[in-house]
């Protein structure tokens, strides 16, 4: 199995690598460090790479390449219900019947439509089938329509791209002028695209507990799901970043090989990071969780578990060895960010 320099034990500056496989990654946003890490580890995994920006003010990415949203229209009846159950915020039971037959040519007592091609089409026929339909199938239809009638237009204003290519490295998609279904169908869309297509690839996961829920469906979790089952025989592994992993699907978590867990300093946020760290190994107290610092990580991996400071990309591994070791102050990182900015600002 191949392997990766995450960066330098705490105390001792002994380097650390970890098997480069599905992982997860935790902590307080703003102040755990986990896109630089998440970045570090691309730039020395020698790999390409997708991730996600999704939120203004969130971390970015310093060594990266920025690429186009892309996009591919969907239509089938088991994607339209993980839509569906995304936008109700539960599971379905029902309206199977319902999603099925709008998805499909149809002629019968709600109306004569046809199999849909596009996310526009599976809107016209649910506007069709409103007209007659009743009880459960007007809630389905309506709900559908009503949800759609906000994404469709946003879809067709989107500068996607109908073809994909990822350059080596860090690539980043750009996703924070959209709605959150848009992004998800993004997401998506990229997923299957590296399950379908792609080898040696990484994918990034942004905000997990929200793209691929536990207690309910949804487009990403649905490709998530089959790409974290199946990826591995080709080297394509997912990433999920999260705040939260107690909302993050159980399929994904429990294929996780690598776990990193940064600062948390909510109570209920420290607890979850103790119940994912295996039973087996010398657990961290609570104040060790709540003391990390920027860019250290406790990584629990096969029978290792250690406090690791990260190399960011953009720092040579004796400065990182350094601040390990505490020889550096890990305000030295600072200056070496911001000198790396300016640097570098005539590139965007």
């Amino acid at each position: 199995m191949s392997s990766v320099l995450l960066g330098y034990e705490v105390g001792s500056g002994t380097p650390i690598e970890i098997p480069i496989g599905h992982l997860a990654i935790t902590g307080q946003s703003q102040a755990s460090g986990k896109t630089t890490t998440l970045e570090g580890l691309v730039s020395r995994a020698k790999r390409q790479a997708i991730a996600f920006v999704t939120k203004r003010g969130e971390g970015s990415f310093r060594v990266a390449s920025p690429i186009a949203p892309y996009f591919r229209d969907r239509t089938d009846w088991p994607f339209i219900s993980s839509l569906l159950e995304a936008i109700v915020s539960e599971k379905l039971k029902f309206q199977r019947a319902e999603i099925i037959k709008i998805c499909q040519d149809y002629s019968g007592p709600e109306g004569v439509w046809k199999a849909p091609v596009t996310l526009a089409d599976v809107q016209k026929n649910a506007e069709t089938a409103l007209k007659r339909a009743r009880g459960i199938a007007s809630r389905v239809y309506t709900e559908l329509f009503e949800y759609l009638r906000m994404l469709v237009p946003q879809i067709e204003k989107l500068p996607y791209s109908s073809e994909f290519e990822l350059h080596a490295g860090l690539n980043v998609m750009d996703l924070t002028d959209y709605d959150f279904p848009l992004q998800a169908l993004v997401v998506r869309s990229v997923i299957e695209w590296v399950h379908h297509h792609a080898k040696n690839t990484i994918i990034v996961i942004p905000e997990a507990w929200k793209f691929a829920p536990k207690q309910r469906n949804s487009p990403v979790r649905f490709a998530a799901e089959e790409l974290i089952r199946q990826g591995a025989a080709l080297q394509n592994f997912l990433w999920c970043d999260s705040q939260d992993l107690a909302g993050v699907s159980a399929v994904l978590l429990r294929q996780v090989t690598v776990w990193l867990f940064g600062v948390q300093r909510d109570t209920r946020e420290i607890e979850r990071t103790l119940e994912h760290i295996p039973a087996d190994m010398m657990r961290p107290t609570r104040a060790d969780i709540a003391r990390l610092g920027v860019g250290e990580f406790i990584v629990a991996f096969q029978n290792e578990l250690r406090l690791v400071y990260v190399q960011p990309a953009w720092m040579t591994g004796v400065h990182a060895q350094a601040i390990a070791m505490g020889e550096e102050s890990v305000e030295s990182a600072r200056e070496i960010v911001r000198d790396f900015d300016l640097e570098h600002a005539g590139d965007e």
